[in-house]
């Protein structure tokens, strides 16, 4: 198979995903779900206590696979898959009321043995000095109104509304999830970057969101001989080295403006004693009609507050400034830049999943039946992200220059998602999916070149080609 797009033919071999990757990804796929592991997960949440007429194999598959709409998926639905897919009669009340926390920790046992189930990809191993890069975010969304007590949201003229905040982070180096939670939207996200210090470790790269950044978050990475890229937080006023001086945001506009230089780089000390580090500060001039809208933006703040916006911060807002403890031998200031930037993909990974899988969709119900059928639609979201990693990992080692699509492998995953289903139920063997389902049309899968811009992977792979 081949085809071209002003790169390199793209040639594909029906045999280049088979040989040695057909085996272990079918067996990930199939031993996450095991009966007898999941009989185990059962029995440690409650779940499984006796002999019981809903066994835990069917529960997960029903919640995975009898509609990826949960918005429109009633218990009648439920029903009427476990009757034909495993001709087990429930009847609706039965089901509803095995919709309780026992059920929840059930999945979220399961979610937790997905996410930490890894299969190694080759060709990651050059992305030294980092032994993972870590991009941390969040991702809310409203839920029926009955859902406020578990997941209360903001108060807005005497109404309290029902928000569900989704934590996660990802491991672009190895194309991992690390972590997945379902928290409250009142629990900010420096509350929860409080809670995930003891992740971090050696030799990893965080690339976290503002809302994330901390003092005590930023000196757990230097601690722990790891490493920090984030935007500098407004109210830090960090200390150049040698002159112990602030940074004149006014002066360096007028300077950078005079030069035409694109960006400004210095190190710099943040906090003081005991509490402080070194970093790297690297300042980029943004456009004025962006400057205009971010002072637009904090003077509607600034009003409600009864406050007035300084001189000073008028001037730093012509900038996008970034920290990072990374060796400038490392990764050079346009590089850091570009790394940043990657975070947003990220955020496009959600709305993909929201717009295609419809995963803030819920209809009203008990809110131990919404975060059911949620967390069954993440281990169906990774279960397939599996499979998409690894397609795509085969495709980038042998045609460096074309990646998989994740909004159209994703959409072609949901418009397949029974032939999945026969997969995890060990009926169809990957091999056959495979020469079936996807190679036949693996070329309109693919990423699509855009006049002018690099897609994620191409700047992934240009930052990091050169640290070996």
């Amino acid at each position: 198979m081949s085809f071209s797009s002003g790169k390199a033919p793209f040639i594909f071999s029906r045999d280049a995903f088979v040989d040695g990757i057909i085996t272990p990804l079918q067996d990930s796929i199939t031993n996450t779900l095991d009966r007898d592991k999941l009989d185990v997960f059962a029995r440690q949440s409650g779940f499984l206590q006796r002999r019981s007429k809903l066994k835990p194999d069917e529960f997960i598959d029903t919640l995975m696979f009898s509609g990826l709409d949960h918005g429109q998926l009633s218990l009648q639905d439920c029903c009427n898959d476990l009757a034909r897919q495993h001709q087990t009669a429930l009847s609706k009340v039965a089901l509803h009321k095995r919709f309780n926390s026992k059920s929840l920790n059930f999945l979220k046992l399961v979610l937790a043995e997905q996410l930490s189930s890894r299969l190694n990809i080759k060709g990651t191993d050059d992305w030294q000095p980092f032994s993972r890069v870590v991009i941390a975010d969040s991702c809310k969304f409203s839920l029926p109104a009955q859902c406020k007590d578990d997941y209360p949201g903001f108060t807005n003229f005497g109404n309290v509304s029902s928000i569900m905040n989704i934590q996660y982070a990802f491991d672009i180096k190895n194309g991992d999830w690390e972590n997945l939670e379902l928290t409250r939207a009142t629990e900010n996200d420096q509350s929860h970057s409080k809670k995930t210090l003891h992740r971090i470790g050696r030799g990893e790269l965080h690339i976290c969101d503002l809302g994330f950044v901390t003092p005590s978050y930023l000196r757990k990475v230097v601690s722990e001989q790891a490493f920090f890229l984030n935007r500098l937080h407004p109210q830090w006023k960090p200390l150049q080295h040698g002159s112990g001086k602030p940074v004149d945001w006014a002066a360096l506009h007028q300077k950078m403006n005079r030069s035409g230089k694109l960006q400004f780089e210095t190190m710099v000390t943040i906090g003081t004693g005991e509490d402080g580090f070194n970093c790297r500060l690297i300042a980029v001039p943004v456009p004025e009609q962006v400057w205009a809208e971010r002072i637009r933006i904090a003077q509607q703040r600034a009003k409600s507050q009864k406050v007035a916006l300084s001189d000073e911060y008028k001037s730093r807002c012509r900038f996008s400034i970034f920290i990072t403890n990374t060796p400038i031998t490392t990764l050079k200031a346009a590089e850091v830049i570009q790394l940043y930037r990657l975070r947003w993909q990220i955020e496009l990974v959600f709305k993909t999943w929201k717009s295609l899988l419809a995963i803030h969709k819920v209809r009203a119900a008990r809110t131990e039946r919404l975060e059911c059928q949620l967390v069954a639609k993440f281990i169906w979201i990774f279960i397939n992200w599996k499979i998409f990693r690894f397609v795509d990992s085969v495709i980038r080692k042998n045609q460096p220059a074309y990646a998989l699509s994740i909004w159209k492998f994703f959409k072609h995953a949901r418009l397949n998602s029974q032939v999945i289903r026969s997969v995890v139920a060990g009926e169809l063997p990957l091999k056959d999916w495979w020469e079936r389902f996807l190679f036949p049309i693996i070329k309109s899968l693919l990423i699509e070149p855009k006049k002018g811009k690099k897609a994620a992977f191409e700047i992934v792979y240009e930052v990091f080609k050169n640290l070996s």
